[in-house]
């Protein structure tokens, strides 16, 4: 933990009579940025806790231990480290003039994001072409997983398919699952159905902190708002909210469907496999020759994953 209660930085700079985010400590500079537990929790999310904790015994305020920061680490730990503290204090003030606030959890997470977006747009080839990371599958952040999710309907079956795939922070490949069913279902309930059986799956993996990617922006928005219903798409989406309620670090985000291509692919190819099928186990050691590692940097792309996954799933699925 970062907290320095009674610490000579505690006194500097004092802002209201309490914090706003935890409400608990007389709130000053040091205690929103360091101080607070849930402001902890939100530099451990952004994957720059052991980055910040060293720093802290050697600044005796907030103006120090920036520059101390910044000139240690390179350029993108230290746009990290500024886009975590602009997070923190926009949250801060969201509460106190809107009353409304991120979660602790989620503000790390958010950062992380907010800071990819800006990095791949600055450096862009191309600033008159689409960005970047509107065509590219993003990392999560470090320490986290990556499940990307789709579901689409095969008319030449007449079969409504889905398909999940995860990966790491370095874009290694870790599993994926396929299922489809006899019949069709509505858009919106198939894309739910297959989130729920993404994070059914990485639940009985014991995986923590995954990010859960939709190229269903009306699924997505469904799942943060606090509308009930009656229908089957209502009740998809209630237990999917009750997943997460006992999954704190899973998250749901929106892509587009170019950064979504290895689940949109995996959904085509679903009736090449049995009706329910856990491709490959991050624990089986088959994963060493049927796939290569495939970071995000590198040639590979989604299609190409995708490929490797049908058909060498379907050469080797009789021996794992």
């Amino acid at each position: 933990m970062f907290a320095l209660s009674g610490s000579p930085k505690s006194s500097s700079c004092p802002l209201s009579s309490y914090f706003q985010f935890c409400g608990v400590a007389q709130e000053d500079d040091w205690h929103v940025f360091f101080g607070c537990s849930k402001t902890n929790s939100c530099w451990k999310e952004a994957g720059l806790y052991d980055t910040v904790a060293p720093l802290l015994h050697l600044s005796n305020d907030i103006r120090s231990l920036i520059l101390i920061l910044c000139s240690k680490e390179d350029r993108k730990v230290a746009g990290r480290f500024a886009m975590m503290i602009e997070t923190l204090w926009h949250n801060r003030n969201e509460y106190i003039w809107n009353n409304e606030k991120e979660e602790a959890s989620r503000l790390g997470w958010l950062a992380f994001h907010k800071w990819q977006e800006w990095w791949l747009a600055q450096n862009s080839q191309d600033s008159e072409t689409t960005p970047l990371h509107t065509h590219q599958w993003l990392p999560p952040p470090p320490g986290w997983f990556k499940c990307n999710v789709d579901a689409g309907f095969n008319r030449n079956c007449g079969t409504t398919n889905r398909g999940w795939c995860i990966r790491d922070d370095l874009g290694n490949f870790i599993t994926a699952g396929v299922a489809w069913d006899v019949g069709s279902s509505s858009t919106l309930e198939a894309e739910a159905l297959a989130l729920k059986e993404a994070i059914q799956g990485a639940l009985s993996l014991h995986l923590d902190h995954v990010v859960f990617s939709s190229d269903s922006q009306q699924v997505v928005q469904a799942i943060h708002s606090n509308s009930l219903g009656g229908s089957e798409f209502s009740f998809i989406i209630r237990s999917i909210k009750l997943l997460l309620l006992y999954s704190p670090n899973f998250k749901v985000e929106f892509v587009k469907r170019q950064a979504n291509m290895v689940a949109h692919c995996l959904t085509k190819a679903a009736n090449s496999w049995p009706r329910r099928s856990s491709l490959i186990s991050y624990k089986s050691s088959a994963i060493s020759y049927l796939l290569p590692a495939t970071n995000y940097q590198s040639s590979a792309t989604d299609y190409q994953l995708a490929y490797q996954l049908s058909t060498s799933f379907t050469k080797q699925c009789l021996k794992l």
